[in-house]
């Protein structure tokens, strides 16, 4: 007897958690990343030509010469990935750059030449360089003709995975200072999951390593757009969950306006429904209106610290902080509601 209620105690507490709280799913949303490097909205950006860093003599994993291969891939996939989402954004490429420039910008060694680089930005009007040395890398080469092995046939060929290590240099051509300086390394794993979340093909060749290789150093000087999941509400026995569902529905295709429409539609005829308002205030991120996904969610109470409405205040101050920065926007007029600190600990545990 005991067993029975304590298992009926458990269902109702259940239940009840399911009707406060509700379940979740993700819906595919664009969002701004801003660049690492604050710098003005319209920029001319120097890349100079990528060499071996000198550290990279050392390594076990690739020869030189593999290595100044990886760089010129590198150096071409730079140039075909231009950052497109930023119209004021322009990039010289080294090919440019040689006609700015006297002085030839690679050295007898192959390295890059800074002061005629520098001299060469200089005449582009360019105002950053962005200059990369690979420092370690391995690429698959091309399969040899073997002969397959009994031990092959059963339990395959192993390779190890390919990857690019690159230490990225950012100069300011006006005082030829040094303001930045990365290291960034893209494996094919990462690749292919890049590709995958930005609705792109991936594959195991290096084209398409050094193509995210390339749009991850990007990423330093450039704002870009991102492919991300939202969290959205989904409820069951609250009134108007229906439409709220059917709504989610419509936000998994990417159909933002059709999910919005059902969501205001339930949120207009029950207004206590806090997933409509929830997931209405998501919609407005999708198109950028970020006063009015804060007056939203003000619609959706908080009933404790750490619910999903808290959560997500904090995922769209992130959002609005991205897209303020990326746009040189400066911050909303009643100022942000969380600290500094608390949203960059968040955005480092989102890399």
């Amino acid at each position: 007897m005991k067993s029975i209620f304590k298992a009926s105690t458990t269902t109702i507490l259940w239940f009840c958690c399911l009707v406060a709280v509700g379940c979740k799913m993700t819906a595919p949303i664009h969002t701004w990343k801003a660049a690492k490097v604050d710098h003005a909205p319209a920029m001319r950006i120097a890349v100079g030509p990528i060499g071996v860093a000198s550290r990279a003599t050392n390594t076990q994993v690739s020869s030189v010469p593999e290595l100044q291969a990886a760089a010129t891939s590198l150096q071409e996939a730079m140039q075909s990935t231009n950052p497109s989402t930023n119209p004021n954004l322009l990039a010289i490429h080294p090919q440019d750059l040689e006609r700015a420039s006297p002085i030839q910008l690679v050295s007898y060694d192959q390295q890059p030449n800074d002061s005629a680089m520098l001299g060469a930005a200089r005449n582009s009007n360019a105002q950053l360089i962005l200059q990369g040395n690979v420092v370690n890398a391995y690429l698959e080469p091309p399969d040899p003709i073997e002969r397959p092995t009994i031990r092959s046939m059963i339990f395959g060929k192993k390779k190890p995975p390919q990857f690019i290590t690159t230490h990225w240099t950012i100069i300011d051509v006006s005082t030829g200072q040094r303001i930045a300086e990365e290291t960034r390394t893209m494996d094919s794993a990462r690749a292919d999951k890049y590709f995958k979340q930005n609705g792109f093909q991936g594959g195991k060749s290096d084209g398409s390593l050094m193509a995210a290789a390339a749009k991850d150093a990007w990423g330093i000087v450039a704002s870009t757009t991102q492919k991300s999941d939202a969290q959205l509400d989904l409820p069951w026995f609250w009134a108007g969950s229906s439409r709220v569902r059917k709504g989610n529905g419509f936000a998994r295709q990417g159909r933002w306006d059709l999910a919005e429409q059902e969501w205001q539609d339930a949120a207009e005829n029950h207004p206590w429904n806090k997933a409509a308002w929830k997931n209405l205030s998501i919609s407005a991120v999708a198109r950028e209106d970020f006063e009015l996904a804060r007056s939203r969610l003000k619609h959706a109470d908080t009933f404790w610290p750490g619910d999903s409405t808290f959560k997500t205040q904090l995922w769209l101050e992130k959002q609005q902080r991205q897209y303020h920065k990326a746009m040189g926007v400066p911050p909303p007029e009643g100022g942000w509601t969380f600290p500094d600190a608390t949203i960059a600990v968040i955005e480092s545990n989102d890399q």
